[in-house]
């Protein structure tokens, strides 16, 4: 290929393969402007050489990257390659959350998984428990619990006090705003926190129990059941709820047990 042989738009898009709409687009976000425009015609002339270019924009276009970014991508040097970094997260994320939602919707055709349990009232026991605090915006409340839960273990590793069989919850409040103040815990049945580590007090006393198996966007309607039950009982809830895992991650069907603290309602 001669790089500096010159050719009109309309050849310039059949080599790189690529829409004379899209040449135009690219030239009016300053990313691909022609080599030259006749000021007379307005005919636009591009040199061959810039046919990697085209290519490398229509890819990263294709992978969902801003014009800005594309542009900080093709100056190259230290920015392109912050930018790159970037992207790649950007796309990680997506794909994580787009497996999350194949999962989602394989689980849809398993309707008895995604059927709330039938709510029952039971007694908490008193039960002081190793914990970690979380701070989280809504939309990420799911991503922070799970990797609050992996922190939290590897803290009990490191201080060797990890027992064989430990199981992993999360203390929420009942009603959730924008930004959810919490905390994650270990419990193997004792009511002893580890050594050294901050613990937290689970609420007791009588509560309703409910069994959830689904997908985390699930839970409203295991809660919504649970709920509705507490109150046709003549109670009302009381302080934060409790959500026990069966496995601590973000895999579809999720296993949760509920605990919605109560007291009995006024009047």
């Amino acid at each position: 290929m001669d790089d500096g042989e010159w050719l009109l738009i309309a050849e310039f898009a059949r080599r790189c393969r690529l829409p004379v709409s899209t040449l135009r687009y690219y030239d009016r976000v300053r990313l691909l402007p022609p080599a030259s425009v006749d000021p007379v015609t307005g005919y636009r002339r591009y040199r061959a050489g810039q046919l990697p270019t085209a290519v490398t924009i229509a890819r990263l276009r294709a992978a969902g990257t801003s014009p800005e970014v594309i542009a900080r991508i093709l100056r190259g040097g230290l920015a392109a390659a912050s930018a790159l970094a970037d992207e790649r997260r950007r796309l990680n994320e997506e794909i994580a959350e787009r497996t999350r939602s194949l999962a989602y919707l394989d689980g849809l055709s398993q309707l008895a998984s995604l059927e709330p349990g039938v709510p029952h009232q039971v007694e908490l026991p008193p039960m002081q428990v190793p914990a970690l605090s979380f701070s989280a915006d809504f939309t990420a409340l799911t991503a922070t619990v799970v990797r609050s839960i992996a922190a939290l273990r590897t803290e009990l590793r490191r201080r060797q006090q990890l027992p064989p069989q430990v199981g992993w919850g999360a203390l929420l409040p009942l009603d959730l705003e924008e930004r959810v103040e919490g905390h994650v815990f270990a419990c193997n049945g004792s009511t002893v926190p580890a050594d050294g580590l901050a613990g937290i007090a689970l609420p007791s006393g009588p509560a309703f129990e409910i069994a959830h198996a689904g997908g985390h966007d699930d839970l409203s309607s295991s809660y919504h059941h649970v709920l509705t039950t507490v109150g046709h009982s003549g109670f009302r809830p009381a302080g934060n709820v409790i959500e026990r895992y069966s496995s601590p991650s973000q895999d579809y069907p999720l296993r949760v047990r509920i605990h919605v603290p109560v007291d009995l309602a006024e009047g």
